[in-house]
């Protein structure tokens, strides 16, 4: 997708479902971006529709308790639905939000299960004209930008990607707030899905097959669910997913409750050298490692600048605000031009945080693309 143009239209209106804390996020977006508005709001909690037209800028006649009675009573019109709601309601939240003509975006993680996940792929899919999206922005922040640029520019002489690590360690202390103490899969479900997502959009693969996932508490743990996740992955274009001669392998650990030094790591391996990211006290450092002989036994390093401009977009959007200039032009392509992270795409990064648990629970390796099987993902790739 060009985010270039400079295409001149009405502004587009988001319709905001939940106005939690992590809605804030979005209302600044937007409030942000030049060619979105907010148009109105929707909760089930009257006490914060109450105080909504102050906080959110916005006349008391737009603050709705569900969708249907925004179009029906709003003054519309609404463009968007952005659903910052808990993961169980996003499944039946974005195929009526589509069933009522509006384009979705549904935070992560996509569905709570397999099988909602694939409705909402089908219900997207009679939709063509609407555009769909679940909020994995992390890939468009930019330091992860910065390693996938890093690596574009200088494909030719890294060569292919090998494997790759991903860590990332935090603390958050005895228990997370909100409705998110209350997830079983608690770290899987809430911050693992951006890290798996970026996983594939570095490679530009998908994940074929979890070889060995655990999804566990330690003993000390005060949480309700699974804080730490360790899991070996395989990837594969599609040509090659049951070719598992040219596989490549990635490990991936995530912890909400590492003790000691906290840091977050990325490490993309090539032929011919590798990319690491590398993340403590908030401080990034992006660095490029090129070999000198075939052993790399000798070798030399040098640091990357981090950039903004993800996907070499002008405006330099990045993170939410690239998310919003994606829909703004899918909008006005009538679904034509579709966001990256669009159903059909999600579904596949969601797919691997099911597959972990199953990896773990059965003490198999997992095969992912059974879980979108028949559900034609890959037609036009």
């Amino acid at each position: 997708m060009n985010l270039n143009h400079s295409a001149k239209s009405r502004k587009k209106r988001a319709l905001i479902v939940g106005i939690g804390g992590h809605a804030h996020v979005w209302r600044k977006a937007i409030e942000t971006h030049p060619r979105w508005e907010i148009g109105a709001v929707v909760d089930t909690n009257t006490d914060k529709l109450e105080h909504a037209p102050k906080i959110w800028g916005i006349p008391k006649g737009e603050c709705f308790t569900s969708m249907e009675e925004a179009i029906q009573f709003g003054k519309g019109p609404y463009d968007l639905a952005i659903l910052v709601t808990p993961t169980y309601t996003h499944h039946v939240l974005s195929m009526e939000a589509l069933d009522l003509g509006l384009n979705v975006l549904s935070e992560k993680n996509m569905a709570s299960t397999i099988s909602q996940a694939r409705e909402m792929v089908k219900t997207a899919a009679k939709y063509p004209e609407l555009c769909t999206a679940v909020g994995t922005q992390t890939r468009f922040f930019p330091h992860n930008w910065s390693v996938k640029k890093t690596y574009l520019e200088r494909k030719d002489s890294l060569k292919s990607i090998t494997s790759l690590n991903l860590t990332y360690l935090y603390n958050w202390g005895k228990t997370r707030q909100g409705w998110r103490r209350w997830l079983r899969d608690l770290f899987l479900e809430d911050m693992a899905p951006h890290h798996l997502d970026l996983i594939r959009y570095l490679t530009e693969m998908d994940v074929v097959q979890v070889q060995g996932g655990v999804n566990f508490k330690p003993s000390f743990s005060y949480f309700k669910g699974s804080s730490t996740t360790f899991a070996i992955l395989a990837l594969a274009r599609p040509e090659d997913y049951y070719n598992p001669d040219n596989w490549i392998y990635a490990t991936y650990r995530g912890d909400w409750q590492k003790k000691g030094e906290l840091y977050h790591r990325l490490d993309l391996n090539c032929e011919e050298g590798e990319i690491n990211l590398f993340e403590k006290n908030k401080e990034k450092q992006l660095s490029l490692t090129e070999f000198e002989d075939p052993e790399g036994f000798k070798y030399h390093t040098t640091e990357i600048p981090i950039t903004s401009d993800v996907e070499y977009n002008a405006q330099n959007y990045s993170s939410e605000l690239f998310l919003l200039e994606e829909f703004y032009q899918g909008i006005e392509s009538c679904g034509k031009l579709q966001p990256q992270t669009n159903f059909k795409d999600a579904i596949k990064s969601f797919a691997i945080t099911r597959g972990i648990v199953d990896s773990f629970e059965q003490n198999r390796a997992i095969f992912i693309p059974d879980y979108w099987k028949n559900l034609n993902l890959d037609e036009g790739r």
